[in-house]
């Protein structure tokens, strides 16, 4: 009996000092994670509309738009040039895609940024490859479409050989965020 409750103050103790460990652990390294987070989004923001400065729009309803996590405003010498959209789609084929797209209030698309992804690479990976994103730079805010070979029209995203399934969920991302500045952001709504 004695040692039944040697053993469990011992799996306590050990419990108890590895609990408080990791508790340190995540103090010290929340911030500079979250600086880093601050810092790809930023960047990401860059890529797709460059020397911009962006202000977060905190007071908009997504409650009809699963993929958008939050939108911003771009701002050049203090005039409106576009909106930033970082989203969030699961309709990937591996884990959740995270993403920022750039529209301009001149009506095109600006570039799309992969932020992070969890697919197969080689395959969907290519979906953060310049060859892809630029395919969307310059298109008319309207509905787009995945197609498998080359794309014929501005309405068309060529899907990436062995990943449609990304090249559509990025795609879906993209129409969303276009949808949602149709909707709720463009001028005259």
């Amino acid at each position: 009996m004695k040692e039944i409750i040697k053993n469990a103050l011992i799996l306590f103790a050990i419990t108890l000092v590895s609990s408080v460990l990791l508790a340190i652990a995540f103090q010290v390294t929340e911030e500079p994670i979250s600086v880093q987070k601050i810092k790809q989004r930023d960047a990401a923001f860059a890529t797709v509309i460059p020397d911009a400065t962006f202000e977060e729009i905190v007071d908009l309803d997504f409650s009809e738009y699963e993929k958008i996590d939050s939108v911003y405003v771009a701002k050049k010498a203090d005039e409106i040039i576009g909106y930033t959209f970082k989203l969030i789609t699961n309709e990937g084929y591996s884990a959740g895609i995270e993403m920022v797209v750039g529209v301009s209030i001149e009506g095109t698309i600006t570039g799309i940024d992969v932020m992070r992804h969890a697919e197969t690479p080689g395959l969907g990976a290519l979906a953060d490859e310049a060859d892809f994103k630029n395919q969307f730079v310059s298109k008319p805010l309207g509905e787009l479409s995945t197609v498998k070979g080359v794309s014929s029209n501005d309405t068309q995203i060529s899907a990436i050989s062995g990943a449609t399934i990304t090249s559509k969920a990025v795609t879906n991302a993209v129409n969303e965020a276009v949808t949602y500045y149709n909707n709720e952001l463009k001028e005259g709504n």
